[in-house]
């Protein structure tokens, strides 16, 4: 490539001499994740030109108090990303470096817990009525408690689509090897018979039974439901609200 070009906090050497591959996309990189981990870029100055003159140079170092608890792995791929372009990591290598590995290894995936199961088992015995309300009440929540179950709901939801399908649940409850219980408790789950379980499916599902029973939250609920606010629930506005018998969405075997 000829043309120049990029921003001078995350140039490589060889772009200012317009001779420059996609090893110059690794440099940039480098910087980047050197300014993740600290909050500042590796090469500075008061001016662009000054900034490029130390990207020339290609000097940079770790100053102790900013780097002092990142670890060495984390420093030695910064060094292998910020050098010349013979001896700078690939894309594929940086991928192997025991840093990003590490990483890797750190990110376990979530499993629902007994009680988890416990709760989604319970969840599936109760009428649809209280299903509904339980749904309205979790999406009225917006507290800490809920940061676990929206964590967990994240690793659940491996495609990140916002929805747990069957074969994601089933991947999630180990500890449960029958299909028809698992179809049981998707389907309790499942109050709009979309075929998978959104996130606040999921809270109504799983949250702790004394958050839904605290008083402002069923008193909400309830004028939900009051549609006309006489203070009572008749049957037309429960129809309103629930809806009629939507059929649930048919399970195939890919799915599983």
């Amino acid at each position: 490539m000829k043309t120049g070009c990029g921003t001078p906090y995350y140039i490589s050497p060889e772009v200012l001499t317009h001779n420059y591959s996609e090893a110059c996309d690794m440099w940039s990189a480098g910087c980047i994740l050197y300014v993740l981990l600290c909050g500042y870029p590796p090469f500075y100055g008061d001016d662009d030109w000054e900034i490029i003159e130390s990207v020339r140079k290609g000097a940079f170092d770790f100053p102790a108090e900013e780097w002092e608890d990142v670890s060495d792995e984390a420093k030695d791929l910064i060094k292998k990303l910020i050098a010349p372009p013979e001896l700078r990591l690939t894309s594929h290598e940086s991928l192997k470096h025991p840093w990003i590995k590490s990483l890797a290894k750190t990110q376990k995936k979530e499993r629902l817990t007994n009680l988890d199961v416990n709760t989604l088992q319970t969840y599936q015995n109760h009428q649809k009525l209280k299903k509904a309300a339980l749904t309205f009440i979790a999406s009225q929540i917006d507290t800490d408690e809920l940061e676990l179950l929206k964590r967990k709901f994240e690793s659940i939801d491996r495609n990140g689509d916002g929805n747990i399908t069957l074969k994601e649940l089933r991947e999630a409850i180990k500890d449960i090897e029958n299909k028809d219980e698992i179809m049981q408790i998707m389907s309790a789950a499942d109050l709009d018979n979309s075929g998978t379980i959104n996130y606040t499916e999921f809270l109504a599902a799983t949250l702790e039974q004394s958050v839904f029973m605290r008083e402002e939250n069923l008193w909400n609920a309830f004028k939900l439901f009051d549609v006309n606010g006489d203070g009572k629930i008749t049957v037309d506005e429960l129809k309103q609200i629930i809806g009629g018998n939507k059929a649930p969405v048919a399970i195939s075997e890919e799915q599983w």
